[in-house]
């Protein structure tokens, strides 16, 4: 184990590791529920923020950030709350800045554009501290990211296809739809929720697995399984920080000490994973619009469709439900008597009693992922205690998604930075058989509909990309290729660039959202038009989650197959779930009708425990 005082010896680029534990041989969707029970029964108002990100096979559990920026808008702009030389600007925003060390919460209103030069100037302050600390210790950088060699681009330009980078240190969370709809039409602005619209953390202190097994040659894991997981610490810059740092390192050590403890006793006395030993109530949700509202919001789509505002544009429609408040608190049989753990369900071996708690979607996150097994799917929590200074309560984004938005690729030798993307647009549903199985997969192949969707996108994000890329580097080295999940096929292409110098990757990020395969194209009238026929605010859904290192690498995904849950009362927890799909000239209402179904029907049956 490395200790504290070792781990804080010297601050170089490379986090350390605090230590090793094996929480019952728990996947990352199985142990986030017990891990967020405990830490809140440890401490319930410390803003915990706990983040997951599945990262394509390489999950990361973000605990407690050191900064963190929760965004809302100002549904009250007044001019009074603006500095006198930007009463003429743009939309803009509350932004809620708590800083863990220093137990402060700052307000401040400011515009999209001056959020994200804050969150660079943050990044970059960060990361030249990060290369002069590190530039003693270059060996035990490179052993530390064996998974992520980006100077193989310098021999092998495809390598950009399969390069999985991994977090180290930076930025985690989510930016929302609805925000970044806002900017490219402002008018937007005023149908927004007040639940955030996008939230960042700075986490130091994060979890890891320990690879059962790595594959040296292709940098790949051969086992998603996990032999354990390794808290991971980036030390304190500054010194005036590390007394506060230590103790927040110190109460998470204990923590999952007493967890894996926890976890341990339990497993043995059931002879089984305790994730499996619960049975988790039924959250029903309801589509808002019947088949013929779709019908209706299908036709409008066609008529501005066929009258020229756009080739194509993403209608979807949200199923909505709530949770509710009761759930037990379950007292162990004397064989677990050393551990209390609170459910949504009876368990006939042992005691219970009401309790008030607030059910949530975390609950459901190990179903879920079992069924979807969806490689950019994450989990991020926003407690009552950190959100209490926007009049608001509890907020969960849970997704599901299959859908790369962006991997951003830092080449260690040229310090160069590259982007990868890979749009999905075309769909097909799986077939019951082998045998009809292939056959869909065969006509979203030969489908010249799907084929077209799909490169209206890629043209889309070709010139996204063209405006922060080196001249000639925008390739298109996959079209057309089809990816199976576990309830449809998807058609996805891939487009990759090389960045200008100037280009920081957050403004590249910040520039392209709202991604062109959730819009559609023209993307200013596609939002314009979406707002208009879809009525509710889409909020997080089709936004996007995922981190950025301080030093530009990073991965995002697109925020669709996408669960929120907002406090709404006292007493209730909405949770809405979004679907749709591109809609262009050639499109028919009912099949894009039963792709919206194809697309959810597995996340509302797991739901609904079906």
């Amino acid at each position: 184990m490395t200790t504290l005082a070792s781990a804080n010896e010297s601050a170089t680029k490379t986090p350390s590791i605090v230590n090793r534990w094996r929480f019952a041989g728990l996947s990352a969707a199985e142990l986030l529920p017990p891990l967020q029970q405990h830490l809140t029964a440890i401490d319930a108002d410390a803003q915990w923020q706990l983040v997951w990100l599945n990262n394509d096979g390489h999950p990361i559990i973000g605990l407690r950030p050191k900064v963190s920026w929760s965004v809302y808008f100002d549904t009250e702009q007044n001019p009074s709350t603006l500095p006198q030389d930007d009463k003429d600007k743009t939309q803009r925003y509350k932004v809620l800045t708590t800083c863990r060390d220093e137990q402060t919460l700052a307000t401040d209103y400011m515009s999209y554009a001056d959020w994200q030069q804050v969150l660079i100037a943050y990044s970059s302050a960060h990361n030249s501290n990060e290369n002069e600390n590190s530039s003693d210790h270059h060996n035990s950088s490179d052993n530390y990211n064996k998974n992520y060699q980006p100077n193989h681009l310098l021999c092998d330009p495809i390598s950009q296809l399969t390069a999985k980078p991994s977090y180290q240190h930076g930025l985690i969370g989510f930016i929302g739809y609805d925000i970044a709809a806002a900017e490219l039409s402002p008018a937007l602005a005023s149908q927004q929720p007040s639940q955030p619209c996008a939230v960042l953390g700075h986490y130091d202190i994060y979890l890891t697995p320990i690879s059962q097994s790595i594959n040296n040659a292709t940098d790949a894991y051969l086992d998603k399984s996990t032999s354990g997981w390794q808290l991971n610490f980036r030390p304190a810059a500054s010194v005036t920080d590390k007394p506060a740092t230590d103790l927040v390192l110190n109460t998470i050590i204990d923590a999952l000490q007493h967890l894996d403890n926890q976890l341990t006793t339990m497993e043995s006395a059931n002879q089984t994973a305790p994730q499996n030993t619960a049975k988790l109530s039924p959250l029903l949700l309801t589509a808002k619009w019947h088949k013929s509202d779709y019908q209706t919001a299908f036709a409008q789509t066609q008529h501005y469709l066929q009258q020229g505002d756009c080739y194509q544009i993403n209608l979807t429609q949200v199923w909505q439900g709530s949770f509710v408040t009761t759930a037990t608190v379950v007292t162990p049989s004397p064989a677990l008597a050393n551990a209390t753990v609170l459910q949504n369900s009876d368990t006939s071996a042992n005691s219970t009693k009401p309790a008030k708690k607030n059910n949530s979607l975390l609950d459901y996150l190990p179903a879920l992922q079992r069924n979807t097994q969806a490689p950019f799917a994450g989990y991020l929590a926003l407690s009552n205690s950190a959100s209490a200074a926007i009049d608001n309560n509890d907020f969960e984004l849970l997704s599901c998604s299959p859908e790369l938005f962006f991997t951003f690729i830092k080449d260690s030798q040229t310090q160069q930075n590259y982007i990868l993307t890979k749009p999905i647009k075309g769909t097909a549903p799986r077939g019951a058989t082998t045998e009809q199985d292939m056959l869909l997969k065969q006509q979203l192949i030969d489908s010249d509909k799907d084929r077209s969707e799909n490169v209206m996108i890629v043209d889309l994000l070709r010139n996204d990309l063209g405006k922060y890329a080196k001249t000639g580097s925008v390739k298109v080295p996959q079209l057309f290729a089809i990816e199976s999940f576990s309830n449809v096929h998807h058609m996805v292409s891939t487009i990759s660039a090389e960045l200008k110098q100037d280009a920081h990757p957050l403004a590249v990020l910040f520039g392209s959202l709202p991604a062109g395969s959730i819009t559609g194209t023209p993307k200013k009238r596609a939002v314009e038009i979406i707002a208009e026929l879809e009525v509710d605010a889409r909020g997080a859904y089709c936004g996007t989650m995922g981190y950025m290192n301080f030093d530009g690498s990073g991965q995002w995904n697109v925020l669709i197959r996408t669960l929120q849950a907002s406090q709404i009362a006292t007493e209730e927890k909405q949770v809405s779930l979004w679907a749709g799909g591109g809609i262009t000239v050639a499109s028919d209402y009912a099949a894009e009708y039963q792709e919206c179904l194809d697309k959810v029907g597995n996340l509302l049956a797991v739901l609904a425990d079906k």
